[in-house]
């Protein structure tokens, strides 16, 4: 076993391609002018030692050799990597940096230099005291792992990077890797295989993992984050029945889960969150009907204060929101997103009918339903949805005519019940008067100026078509009721006259003798 400090007479060896003092006694600094001329170096292992003072990373840029650097285990290392501004010649394979303290002066950032490392197969930076933001270009090129916990790293971005699209699975251990994690956003990439358990990561408030290709079933531990506000895994390849207790945290105010392949009953957790604002389970699988206990507090009435809502906060103020209302997709952010609310249960194979107490959610701006097997008439209900800006009922089943009421939805400003099986007057009053007629085709039996149909022509028409029925009605019922009776008169009177039913077997006798038959008893 080595003790005491590193000799500074090792800087003399310019040859020198591999230095390994690791596990050993060693303590105090390392002066400057150890590394500095090493130039040839490839491998250097210093870890599992007492060495204090500071260790600037920036000594070893000259290295053009270098691939292994292990520092780990100097708890009282100070290494510095953003002091001074340099660029490394080497290439690292291997990094570990773990139980050490990095860029205590710069605020415990990840050290930027790992963006050029582009032959990275493993990095180990766990306990070294860092925090903020964990930069997207950590995860470009590993092949092998990387590990973070034991940091206070609290945020992963890695939308809009563009073209650089980062290809990888997500390591199992992720949640344990990052326990202090609260807003993670890694949409738009290629990120393959099943979503691991989050569960470790107790802080999460944002998770968007959209515009991917995962996998799989979610799992019921997907979090077990009180705090968690935003869920979105929409457009991946993810399927089966959602676990019960999944989306029953109470602060969730975003679920989007569209654009998979889920299937079974919409969740009853649905019932029981409060401050829903946006829903999107469209483009699945789902079946059955909808559940009637769609009661949100948030969707019925704005809380009295707005600071009582937990979506509200400095985690709102990162994120965005796509969400396809009035036709199109739009993006929500800032205040806009607080106050937007919205249900997406469109392409679908949801039946049964509507429920009425979806017209009691008041404060709901955007309902899609269409293309599903919905039946039975438009709630009346509806009237009070005073905020509605966008209904889409549109390739359904629906029947009945078109409530009066939905004329006074004063802000609603997108409109269609397209292909139903609606009947009756279009209502040509306030917001209903102005749409044009293809928020209605489809439905043949309705009527209007709107559709430039008249009512009494198609009144005219299903007389018609009434009179059709009843006149072939009459005829065949005058058939059938002839030859019931001649039927049973027949078999009446064979029954009670004797000398007739003598003759009807005498006749058959005749018969059967003429044809050659002859009756075996």
């Amino acid at each position: 076993m080595l003790h005491g400090t590193i000799n500074s007479c090792l800087g003399k060896l310019q040859q020198l391609k591999y230095l390994n003092m690791e596990r050993n006694f060693l303590m105090g600094e390392i002066a400057p002018n150890l590394l500095i001329n090493l130039t040839k170096l490839e491998t250097i292992h210093l870890g599992v030692n007492n060495l204090t003072g500071t260790f600037m990373l920036s000594w070893l840029a000259n290295s053009s050799n270098l691939v292994d650097v292990v520092l780990s285990h100097n708890y009282n290392l100070k290494i510095e990597t953003e002091l001074v501004r340099w660029t490394p010649l080497f290439q690292l394979v291997y990094l570990n940096l773990s139980n050490c303290v990095i860029n205590r002066r710069s605020n415990g950032v990840v050290p930027t230099f790992l963006s050029t490392q582009l032959s990275l197969s493993g990095i180990d930076l766990s306990h070294c005291s860092l925090q903020g933001r964990i930069p997207p270009w950590l995860f470009y090129n590993l092949s092998d792992f990387v590990l973070l916990n034991g940091n206070r790293m609290d945020v992963i971005d890695m939308d809009g990077l563009g073209e650089n699209k980062i290809s990888m699975s997500i390591p199992t251990n992720f949640g344990s890797i990052f326990q202090f994690l609260d807003y993670c956003d890694m949409s738009s990439n290629r990120l393959y295989g099943g979503i691991p358990s989050l569960a470790e990561a107790t802080s999460l408030e944002h998770l968007s993992l959209e515009n991917n290709r995962f996998s799989g079933w979610l799992s019921p531990l997907l979090s077990n984050s009180s705090n968690l506000k935003t869920l979105n895994v929409r457009n991946n390849h993810l399927s089966g029945i959602i676990p019960d207790g999944l989306l029953s945290f109470q602060q969730l105010g975003v679920i989007l889960l569209g654009g998979n392949d889920f299937h079974g009953p919409i969740p009853l957790d649905l019932c029981f969150n409060n401050y829903l604002h946006f829903v999107d389970l469209s483009n699945n699988q789902f079946s059955g009907e909808i559940p009637n206990c769609f009661y949100n507090d948030f969707w019925t009435d704005l809380p009295m204060y707005f600071n009582d809502d937990p979506f509200s906060g400095n985690i709102t103020e990162r994120m965005s929101v796509d969400f396809t209302t009035k036709g199109e997709n739009l993006t929500y952010m800032g205040e806009p997103l607080v106050l937007m609310t919205g249900i997406d249960l469109s392409m679908n194979q949801l039946s049964g009918a509507i429920p009425p107490p979806l017209g009691f959610l008041r404060q709901l701006k955007s309902l899609n339903l269409s293309h599903n097997q919905l039946v039975g008439p438009i709630p009346e209900t509806f009237m009070y949805m005073q905020d509605m800006e966008s209904l889409d009922l549109s390739y359904n089943h629906l029947n009945g005519s078109l409530p009066m009421q939905l004329a006074n939805l004063s802000f609603l400003c997108s409109f269609n019940v397209a292909y139903n099986n609606l009947s009756g007057e279009i209502p040509f009053q306030q917001q209903l008067g102005t749409f044009d007629e293809s928020a209605f085709e489809g439905n043949d039996n309705l009527c209007g100026e709107i559709i430039n149909k008249n009512c009494s022509s198609v009144l005219h028409q299903n007389q018609g078509v009434f009179d059709a029925i009843d006149t072939s009605l009459v005829f065949w019922s005058y058939v059938f009721g002839c030859f019931a009776l001649g039927f049973w008169g027949t078999v009446a009177l064979l029954i009670w006259d004797e000398v007739c039913r003598r003759r009807l077997c005498d006749l058959m006798d005749a018969l059967m003798f003429k044809l050659g038959w002859e009756f075996v008893p």
